[in-house]
């Protein structure tokens, strides 16, 4: 495998579209309810899969019908999951996800399997097939966030592997100090503009980006929404604009769509800006569609996209 994704996996329960200011009424009608899979680093490997990148999933399940489910969707997507533990008693994370109508969305999150995944679930021999170890999830992996995820990148470092982190929101407001111990051995950091606000101090990216640079990792890529990116990489410096989409229908894994943008072209050595560009692509893609996978094609049809909108 060229890259191997490290951490959560969600079974997603997507509510669409409820009016949130009717929520204190007593029943609303919705346009439909499905489940799908989620969590910041299953909808990356998904993603990766379908552009084309070979790659491992590690994480825990429960043995129920949302793991059940998980399974098959890494299954249809050529995901290797050696590295996924399954496991009797437990349940398998849930979200619900309520959409609305501008395709904006509010998580009401369970952490089941997730809460217990540590550093001594992860089969370290997987290191070796790899070129590239991606964790994806932290603040919602109480059991491996910081020094187990910092152990993790030491080893891999060790090994010659590059490195990348995404993070969620963190409900227990710890933010910098869970992630300090990776930053030595991080190549890529990835995360959202409120997310960097809250680990930084800052509010403008070139200021967010400095702050993380300056403490050891590699690259900063600063998601920006419907802005684009601001990417510091290298001390090449650069705003990465978002494409234009006529009707946004979710914008739930949009940021996850753009990681896994990047990693795939990060990983064939391609530059800064390429990989930016490509990502921006591919999450465009993504918010067209409900579900955090579904909008995702081809790597050939990423490039044709781009090339159509030069």
């Amino acid at each position: 495998m060229k890259i191997l994704c490290v951490g959560q996996l969600v079974a997603d329960i997507l509510v669409a579209h409820v009016d949130y200011s009717k929520m204190n009424e007593d029943t609303q009608r919705v346009n439909g309810i499905v489940v799908k899979n989620g969590g910041d680093c299953m909808n990356v490997a998904v993603n990766l899969a379908k552009l084309g990148t070979q790659v491992g999933f590690v994480g825990k399940a429960g043995n129920d019908i949302f793991g059940e489910y998980l399974c098959s969707v890494f299954e249809e997507n050529g995901v290797d999951v050696r590295g996924l533990k399954v496991i009797d008693g437990l349940q398998t994370s849930s979200v619900i996800t309520l959409v609305n109508q501008q395709g904006q969305r509010v998580f009401l999150y369970h952490g089941g399997a997730n809460d217990t995944f540590s550093f001594p679930d992860i089969d370290l021999n997987l290191l070796d097939e790899c070129d590239h170890v991606h964790v994806g999830g932290t603040y919602l992996l109480p059991e491996f966030d910081g020094v187990g995820c910092a152990k993790l990148f030491s080893l891999a470092s060790e090994k010659g592997k590059t490195t990348s982190l995404d993070v969620t929101w963190d409900t227990t407001n710890r933010w910098l100090g869970v992630l300090e111990p990776c930053f030595p051995y991080l190549d890529l950091f990835m995360p959202s503009e409120s997310e960097a606000t809250l680990i930084t101090g800052f509010s403008e990216p070139e200021k967010m980006a400095d702050f993380l640079i300056k403490r050891g990792v590699g690259s900063a890529v600063i998601k920006l929404g419907e802005k684009g990116a601001y990417i510091n990489s290298g001390g090449e410096t650069f705003y990465q604009s978002a494409y234009t989409v006529d009707a946004v229908v979710d914008t739930t894994g949009a940021g996850d769509s753009f990681v896994a943008g990047y990693l795939s072209r990060y990983i064939k050595g391609c530059a800064p800006r390429v990989c930016a560009g490509f990502a921006a692509a591919v999450a465009s893609h993504c918010i067209r569609r409900i579900g955090t996978t579904d909008g995702i094609p081809s790597e050939a049809a990423i490039l044709d996209f781009i090339n159509n909108n030069k």
